[in-house]
């Protein structure tokens, strides 16, 4: 085995060799040597030269001012299904590859460590700028190696099971049901459109969701006079999502000069950190007065097992588990509203369940909600909140006929393939019915499993998984079951995509009352 270091964050990459594979009985699938020697070298293979890419992304050229998606796509149209896109500033080469037996072949050689790129920035702040708070760990968001593998396995009990999630089911419902009173107060009487950002208010209630569920803490956010800390917070994690597509994905000389603009970058980390350490803390001194209870939160929870991976675990779901739920229950709710015979589907399941508009959501009744599942699937097919799944060879590999060395970065375009008829047929259609287990849908499923990966695939699943999940769920069973939603935008809903792709400019909802 070879360790080679990363040249962004000193980060070591434990690759194999081809000689390694032969050696181990490490169960990887093997691709063989003739297939290696007939394979074109990795210096053939399609894409930008860094002199083109530079000047494309200057004002003027194509690539100016475009967002991921939309970046993407134009490479792809220019190079085709598999592409090199060249390390500028000292940033590693990224393939990218838009053939699913590509992606079998990169999850099915990941290992029981999978390698992903991780946020530059994350690292050197976390590491470099406050190692006093963070004590050395980057978080499941940064970390490689034994060092992901040690805190993921302490995480995925607390995380990854849905018995213990759904532990937090009925105060999540309460939120929901605040939140739909909340919005009920804002709906204008005669036309039904609501008085509000709504993207902003979906946010609020995501936030005390997340709130809740890592720190047993309620954010008041739904009030008139709401927590101004909270709000601050919640501004700041915004222009994370914003700030990060600017230093950690497009080209930047921060890694060798502190712009102005970097310095404003490492303020809004600075915001983000004090307060929720203040609110960790806060939570913290509460614990120690209340004594041995039975822990509730998710900070509680891992504080039993490592005080430093609760502080950090806690501060990543609650800059993780805003702007993703809040984008998505949105796509969720366009699609129904733009669909409404399926919205009356999947009324009359949660009509069925909740008899009465205000009937508690339980772990039991939400159990029986397939239709309420395929929607949220359906969903993210569509619009996934990330474009692709990246990771980092451990081993040589075959990709499309071309020699990929272990160590290199290799980005996976999921969401062009999901939303192709070759994949999924039908598939500019909102079909929940594709998802559900009967012999009617068989004929609308993939016949590819590696074309449908929104939350991720193999170890590095994402770990707020089974949270997001019973969050949207909850959601859009209070508001679906209480009113007839309609789209009356004059467009399609629109998504900008930087680190997440989210909706953006006019979002306009109506919310009619049931009788």
């Amino acid at each position: 085995m070879t360790v080679r270091p990363s040249r962004l964050d000193n980060h070591p990459i434990e690759v194999l060799t081809r000689e390694d594979i032969k050696s181990s009985s490490i169960p990887y699938a093997e691709q063989s040597d003739t297939e290696w020697s007939r394979a074109l070298p990795y210096n053939s293979l399609p894409g930008p030269s860094r002199l083109r890419l530079i000047k494309e992304v200057l004002p003027g050229g194509k690539y100016c001012n475009v967002n991921m998606m939309e970046l993407n796509r134009l490479l792809r149209e220019t190079y085709g299904d598999i592409y090199l896109v060249k390390g500028l500033f000292g940033r590693e080469d990224t393939v990218f590859t838009y053939n699913p037996h590509d992606f079998e072949i990169m999850f099915r050689n990941e290992g029981i460590w999978p390698h992903r790129v991780g946020l530059q920035t994350f690292n050197y702040y976390r590491k470099k700028k406050r190692p006093e708070v963070f004590h050395g760990i980057g978080g499941l968001v940064s970390e490689q190696g034994k060092a992901w593998g040690d805190i993921r396995s302490k995480v995925n009990p607390i995380m990854m099971k849905s018995q213990t999630i759904r532990e937090n089911l009925a105060q999540i419902d309460v939120i929901a049901q605040e939140f739909t009173k909340r919005l009920e107060s804002m709906r204008i009487v005669g036309d039904n459109h609501i008085k509000c950002n709504f993207l902003e208010e979906v946010q609020k209630w995501a936030f005390e969701s997340i709130s809740f569920i890592a720190l047993n803490k309620r954010m008041g956010l739904f009030g008139d006079n709401p927590d101004r800390k909270a709000l601050n917070l919640a501004e700041n994690m915004s222009l994370f999502f914003q700030l990060s597509y600017e230093f950690d994905v497009k080209p930047s000389v921060w890694p060798y000069v502190q712009t102005p603009a970097f310095k404003e970058f490492l303020i809004v980390y600075d915001n983000i950190t004090n307060i929720t350490l203040s609110y960790i803390e806060q939570e913290m001194s509460e614990l120690q007065r209340r004594g041995i209870q039975e822990a509730k939160s998710v900070l509680e929870k891992l504080l039993k097992i490592d005080k430093h991976i609760a502080l950090v675990m806690v501060m990543d779901m609650l800059m993780a588990g805003i702007d993703t739920t809040a984008s998505t229950s949105i796509s969720v709710l366009y699609m129904l509203a733009t669909n409404p015979e399926k919205q009356l589907r999947l009324r009359e399941e949660i009509c069925e369940l909740l008899p009465e508009p205000w009937s508690p959501l339980t772990t039991e009744n939400s159990k029986n909600m397939p239709y309420l599942r395929a929607c949220l699937k359906e969903s993210l097919r569509i619009m996934p909140i990330t474009p692709g799944n990246m990771r980092t060879t451990i081993k040589d590999l075959v990709l499309s006929g071309y020699q990929i060395p272990a160590g290199s970065n290799v980005l996976m375009g999921v969401m062009p393939l999901a939303n192709t008829d070759e994949y999924f047929p039908k598939s500019d259609k909102f079909l929940p019915e594709r998802w559900l287990k009967n012999e009617k849908s068989a004929e609308l499923k993939s016949k590819n499993a590696f074309v449908y990966a929104p939350f991720g695939m193999g170890p590095r699943t994402c770990i707020g998984k089974r949270v997001a999940e019973m969050e949207i769920e909850t959601l859009i069973t209070r508001l679906i079951r209480n009113y007839h939603i309609s789209w009356s935008g004059k467009e399609k809903l629109k998504y900008e995509s930087n680190i997440i792709t989210k909706p953006c400019g006019e979002i306009k909802f109506q919310f009619e009352p049931l009788r």
